[in-house]
């Protein structure tokens, strides 16, 4: 009998499908990792300068400046990941009223136009921080690597912004692949060696970050040019300004990697991998019965 081989066009949507699901997951898991370390360090931060304001009567000097840092990471990396897990608003009523194909044709056209959007919203966010950028430079101008001299701080914007989601990209995927196989090790591990494990991976991951941020600071501090910086820390302003743009981007490549997966799939998507569907019955039916349940405890 001879072997059903898939076709050109089926081969062809596949190698499509793997290459933007990379995308995808890459940017999700750096999304998702960089919310949680933000949010729990403004949590950190903001118990620690209660405590310190009343218990040594003075608030801790940059708690203001890193907090405002964080705020600003988070909302603005929210845009991707909200749009990645379809949680913005919608307005379906014209939607929901429209034939299957229609709708898809209608979420392509919404899906595109809203990535334009947040992708021309990002070169005026882009613009604006280089207006405040004056003449500051962090980044070295050239950085020696291997022999090579490696324009860094010369490097065209589009490269930079090429080179930037391709450490993102990867970052994500070291996130996702510590993850699965960091939590597949420990499950092999007994009841006691369990937690030495976690605790000594945790204590390397700080001391990594630790690392980093020290290279990172120490870019800060050898700062060339005119720079305006926040007023406790030093931070250039600019590189504050600059994440607004990154934001609208990572949320421009959400949205379109919506309207090709609905180009290029057969069912209708709101994000890559999240379809455009109602909850099931059984879940309507859980939450129907759920709510009945409550308003009978308040009329009793």
């Amino acid at each position: 009998m001879t072997p059903i081989l898939p076709s050109s066009g089926t081969r062809w949507r596949s190698a499509v499908k793997a290459g933007f699901a990379w995308l995808d997951d890459g940017l999700g898991w750096f999304e998702r990792s960089a919310l949680v370390t933000c949010i729990l360090a403004m949590a950190a931060i903001s118990v620690a300068n209660v405590i310190s304001r009343n218990t040594l009567g003075s608030s801790i000097q940059f708690a203001h400046d890193v907090s405002q840092i964080l705020l600003v990471i988070v909302t603005f990396m929210g845009i991707g990941i909200g749009a990645r897990e379809a949680r913005h608003i919608r307005v379906s009523a014209i939607h929901d009223l429209l034939p299957q194909r229609a709708r898809k044709v209608l979420l392509i056209f919404v899906s595109l136009t809203t990535s334009a959007l947040l992708f021309a919203l990002a070169g005026y966010g882009r613009d604006y921080a280089q207006s405040t950028q004056r003449s500051c430079r962090v980044l070295p101008e050239h950085v020696e690597f291997v022999g090579l001299s490696v324009p860094v701080g010369a490097m065209p914007t589009s490269v930079a912004i090429v080179m930037v989601l391709i450490g993102l990209i990867l970052a994500g995927h070291g996130v996702r692949l510590t993850h699965h196989h960091g939590g597949r090790w420990l499950r092999q591990l007994g009841p006691v060696m369990r937690p030495l494990a976690l605790g000594t991976a945790l204590v390397a991951g700080f001391l990594l970050a630790a690392w980093l941020f020290s290279l990172f600071l120490e870019l800060v501090a050898n700062r060339e040019g005119r720079c305006r910086v926040t007023s406790s820390t030093g931070f250039p302003v600019y590189l504050v300004h600059m994440l607004v743009p990154l934001g609208f981007l990572l949320g421009s490549i959400q949205f379109a990697l919506a309207g090709i997966r609905n180009l290029i799939g057969r069912d209708n998507y709101l994000s890559w991998y999240r379809r455009d569907e109602y909850e099931s019955a059984a879940q309507s039916a859980g939450q129907s019965s759920l709510g009945e349940a409550r308003e009978r405890q308040v009329d009793g």
